[in-house]
């Protein structure tokens, strides 16, 4: 049975840009710039992206995002995947590419990230799975 085990904590901003009407429904593009904290890591890190939000006449999001955490040499990017809604929040699946050595760990690794967002503030948990 998989596990989960806390990595970080992701504090955002976000800035709604809306593209309009797509054939699948409405697009919203959502850069994003805040903070991560882990137990990986001293204090505070920068996190900025953007999440490419499609919205379907059901209302359910369907959520693309590149971003990093951090800056230079401790620089770790990630991809993710996900679906979200008023009801549920963010829902994303996760995968990483860093070149720091500290956590090198992560370039094999996959995470989920549950969170909510109020207003214009990300609030996200991700959590490495594990077999």
């Amino acid at each position: 049975m998989p596990t989960l085990t806390e990595f970080c904590q992701i504090e955002a901003k976000l800035k709604f840009t809306p593209i309009g009407g797509i054939a699948t429904g409405f697009r919203v593009d959502v850069p994003f710039e805040g903070t991560a904290t882990s137990s990986h890591w001293e204090g505070e890190r920068k996190v900025a992206g953007v999440d490419i939000v499609r919205v379907g006449a059901d209302g359910v999001q369907a959520l693309e995002i590149r971003a990093r955490i951090g800056e230079g040499a401790d620089a770790v990017a990630y991809q993710a995947i996900g679906r979200g809604s008023d009801a549920t929040g963010p829902q994303e699946l996760i995968v990483f590419e860093t070149a720091n050595e500290d956590l090198a760990f992560l370039n094999s690794a996959v995470a989920v990230a549950l969170g909510g967002v109020d207003g214009n503030k990300l609030s996200l948990t991700v959590s490495l799975i594990s077999a």
